[in-house]
C-alpha cells in the first residue's frame, strides 16, 4: 500500500470535457477525406490511444498529415467550446492544500494546450504534452521528477492511461468523465474506478491518502 504523495492527471476527459469538441472536428477530418462520421457511442467505443492507430482503423489509406490539417481546421473552432470538468478545480485545489505534487501527461497538441490554457489553468508542477504514446514516456518521467512509484498515482479517462500506469508500477485510477465507458476500464483492471474527482477526493480523505483504498 502507498501514500499518496504525487499525482500525475490525463488532460481530455479526465480535466477537461473536449469529447464533443474532439468528436466533432474527427468527424469533419473522415469527411474531408470520403468517410462517414461516428456517433458519440461509436466515437467513444471505437477512439483510442495512440490515435494514429485509430486513424488507420478508421479512415484506411488516408495519410496523418491529412488527418491533421482538417482536423486542426475545425478543432481551431470547437475547441472554444472546452470547459473544465465538474470537481477538476476542487480536486487540483485539494493536491496542493495537500502538498501532492501534481504533473500532466497528455496526447494534447501543444498549441492546442496553449490556447485552451488561456482559460483553464491548473498548476501543475511539470507537464508533458503532445506525448503521443504515454507508456513509452512514464519510465522518464518518473526518474526525472525523482517520484516514488510507491508514492504516484495516474489518473485518467482511458485504457491506455491505465496501462501506462502499470508499465510505471504505480497507482491507477480511472474516471468516468470522458473518453472510455466502465466496461473499456474494467478490462484492463484499474486500482479505482470513479465517476468523477469529486468522488476520488472523498475516496483519498476517507483513506487517510492510503493507495489503493480499501
Amino acid at each position: 500500500m502507498l501514500m499518496v504523495n504525487n499525482v500525475i492527471f490525463d488532460w481530455s476527459g479526465t480535466l477537461v470535457d473536449d469529447l464533443e469538441p474532439v468528436r466533432v472536428s474527427t468527424n469533419y477530418a473522415l469527411n474531408k477525406e470520403g468517410f462517414p462520421g461516428l456517433t458519440i457511442s461509436q466515437f467513444r467505443s471505437e477512439f483510442s490511444l495512440p490515435f494514429d492507430a485509430f486513424y488507420r482503423r478508421v479512415s484506411p489509406g488516408v495519410s496523418m498529415e491529412n488527418i491533421e490539417k482538417w482536423y486542426r481546421e475545425k478543432f481551431v473552432v470547437e475547441q472554444k467550446n472546452i470547459r473544465p470538468l465538474p470537481y477538476a478545480e476542487l480536486f487540483c485545489n485539494f493536491c496542493r492544500e495537500n502538498c501532492i505534487k501534481t504533473f500532466l501527461l497528455s496526447t494534447v497538441n501543444a498549441d492546442h494546450y496553449q490556447e485552451q490554457s488561456k482559460s483553464i489553468r491548473f498548476n501543475f508542477d511539470e507537464e508533458y504534452i503532445g506525448v503521443m504514446d504515454k507508456r513509452k514516456k512514464i519510465a522518464g518521467i518518473l526518474d526525472d521528477n525523482q517520484l516514488c512509484p510507491k508514492e504516484t498515482i495516474f489518473i485518467g479517462d482511458m485504457q491506455h492511461d491505465i496501462e501506462t500506469a502499470k508499465i510505471g508500477k504505480i497507482g491507477s485510477c480511472a474516471v468516468l468523465t470522458g473518453y472510455n465507458k466502465r466496461s473499456q476500464l474494467e478490462k484492463v483492471r484499474p486500482d479505482l474506478i470513479v465517476g468523477n474527482l469529486g468522488e476520488l477526493k472523498q475516496v483519498i480523505e476517507e483513506a487517510d491518502f492510503k493507495w489503493p483504498p480499501r
